[in-house]
């Protein structure tokens, strides 16, 4: 205590607390510059690792795959039938491959859906098992793009029928043929877990297959894996689906780049794999879903593996089909849940990865900032001695809580109402806001500094909330508001304010880093068809901060610090 006491001395008389509270705004602006720069180094060799197996159970590839030529002909034969199921209904669909799985021994079911279409679902039932736990192999009818998955759709009915010949299996087997890998698959998948009757035990993990056209060969396969609300597949799950992958010869995408552009020894190639991941992840529900997103909040692994191209030499269509065969075999030898490996990571290539620890920093850095611009409000003016109690803070206190309660209105009023209308007049209070403040209401200049105290503390709450179950969501929320720290608190409001102000409102912001003419919409949607948090993490979260500080923007009175410490106290 003593040397605590000496050094608080020293500090004093050395006059270094002014010197610290006036470097306030610049550390916490070199704080948002290191939690940039933090990614950046990343993909700098020594800070990935290489991905391996945790469970030795798994044991991908290392039992002889047999679907092969052998089946090509019957595939085929199944597929000469599909390419025309694009000219007839849904129901007549399902009808056909009922039947088909019913020749197999599979029990099938429809699950009937008005809004998002009928999905057909059969179960084979293991030999050796105790039906408590499944496989699933999904097939959307369309895929993200709209194209008819004819590929996919022969492969899921050859898989089945050849997968009902072995009698290796434990688990039991579910393939599902949905309308579309959105909202049809995820409504099945919820429907499973809540209402259906037919069910096949504890979905352990899904694979999506999604094999557009009806060309016999194939260039590379792409596997997604990112999910809803930062949920990822344990990394196992990822880790056995590019090893089979790379084991039969196929070369292995990320994110939509192609494998000539992934080079595992190239900073600037793992740099974009990893920026790729993060902008996918984090507007999760906006981009179009590959079919793996409908698992998440299940507790279900899955990925998607997409065939591209036409051109493929070595890669027929079997070769596709021997990495579902062989990552269900691997997964055929669980006694438990996934568990031994990562959930919380970032690919930087194919075969390296980030774990948690490592880029976690980066969004703690960020929060830090908020923090230390909360604290500039805070101190760095001449209301810093006002009481807790005085009546600008409870003021500044009844605006922000004010403010979260209009923020959530506004969310609920945009399920509801047209968001058009909405979203006009929501435009009009944005850009009005900022000018109105001081001139149809007194802002003083005391109350102007606590009310972005309490912006930026809970815009710090907020991201530090977030940062653990949804990295990249966090991150970029973080990042794209922190321009609002450099507003301040003039009496006159400049055009670099107002462009500050406009520039990081959430709704602006998003539409700048992902402009879609029906972005609102598509946040909507997100949030009612498949739980994705985005809408209510900007309304609740970054909304209420954002109009703390517009209001604050221009203060209209500029009290005398000493008669309003006398007054208050």
């Amino acid at each position: 205590m003593a040397l605590i006491e000496q050094l608080q001395r020293r500090v004093v008389e050395m006059g270094l607390v002014p010197k610290i509270i006036a470097l306030l705004p610049l550390v916490s602006m070199i704080c948002a510059m290191i939690s940039s720069l933090w990614l950046a180094t990343l993909p700098i060799e020594g800070q990935f690792r290489r991905t391996y197996i945790s469970e030795n159970a798994l044991m991908p590839s290392q039992a002889y795959s047999y679907f092969r030529e052998s089946e090509w002909n019957i595939l085929r034969g199944y597929r000469s039938q599909i390419e025309h199921f694009g000219e007839i209904s849904n129901n007549e669909r399902n009808e056909q491959m009922a039947e088909w799985l019913q020749e197999f021994g599979a029990k099938t079911s429809i699950y009937n859906n008005e809004e998002y279409g009928d999905s057909l679902y059969g179960i084979l039932h293991a030999e050796r098992g105790d039906g408590t736990e499944a496989i699933l192999l999904a097939v959307p009818w369309y895929n993200a793009e709209g194209d008819l998955n004819v590929g996919g759709a022969s492969l899921g009915i050859s898989l089945s029928r050849f997968f009902s010949r072995w009698p290796v299996w434990s688990k039991n087997i579910i393939i599902v043929f949905s309308e579309n890998p959105n909202v049809a698959l995820r409504s099945w998948v919820q429907a499973y877990h809540t209402s259906l009757d037919l069910t096949g035990g504890s979905i352990e993990a899904a694979i999506v297959l999604d094999y557009p056209g009806t060309n016999d060969y194939f260039d590379y396969a792409e596997i997604s894996y990112g999910g809803l609300n930062g949920e990822l597949p344990n990394l196992d799950l990822v880790n056995i689906a590019v090893s089979i992958t790379e084991h039969e010869g196929v070369h292995v995408s990320l994110h939509g780049m192609t494998p000539e552009s992934i080079n595992d020894e190239s900073y600037w190639s793992r740099l974009k794999i990893l920026l790729c991941g993060i902008y996918r992840d984090a507007f999760a529900g906006l981009e179009p879903l590959q079919g793996n997103e409908a698992f998440s909040g299940w507790r279900i692994q899955s990925v998607t593996i997409k065939a591209h191209g036409k051109e493929g030499g070595n890669n027929d269509i079997t070769t596709f089909g021997r990495i579902p065969e062989a990552m269900f075999r691997s997964i055929n030898n669980l006694l438990e849940k996934f568990h031994q490996s990562y959930f919380f990571y970032m690919l930087v290539a194919p075969r390296y990865f980030v774990s948690i620890s490592s880029y976690l920093p980066a969004t703690v850095v960020l929060t830090a900032g908020f923090a230390l611009a909360s604290l500039n409000s805070l101190l760095a003016n001449q209301y810093s001695n006002l009481s807790f109690y005085s009546h600008y803070n409870l003021k500044a206190l009844l605006f922000w809580l004010v403010s979260i309660l209009v923020s959530f209105v506004f969310s609920q009023l945009f399920l509801y109402v047209p968001s058009t209308i909405l979203l006009v007049a929501f435009i009009v209070v944005m850009l009005l806001l900022p000018l109105a403040a001081g001139r149809l209401w007194t802002i003083t200049e005391p109350l102007s500094h606590r009310l972005q105290m309490y912006a930026f503390l809970y815009m710090s709450l907020v991201v530090t909330s977030l940062m653990m179950v949804n990295f990249t969501l966090a991150f970029v929320v973080g990042i794209l508001a922190f321009p609002m720290t450099a507003v301040g608190t003039q009496r006159s409001l400049t055009f670099k304010k107002y462009a500050l102000l406009i520039i990081s409102n959430p709704l602006v912001s998003f539409f700048i880093v992902k402009p879609h003419p029906q972005l609102l919409q598509k946040l909507i949607s997100a949030w009612q068809d498949l739980g994705c948090w985005t809408w209510f993490v900007l309304c609740l979260g970054w909304l209420p901060s954002w109009t703390l500080i517009a209001l604050s923007a221009c203060s209209s009175t500029n009290l005398d610090p000493v008669a309003t410490s006398k007054k208050e106290q």
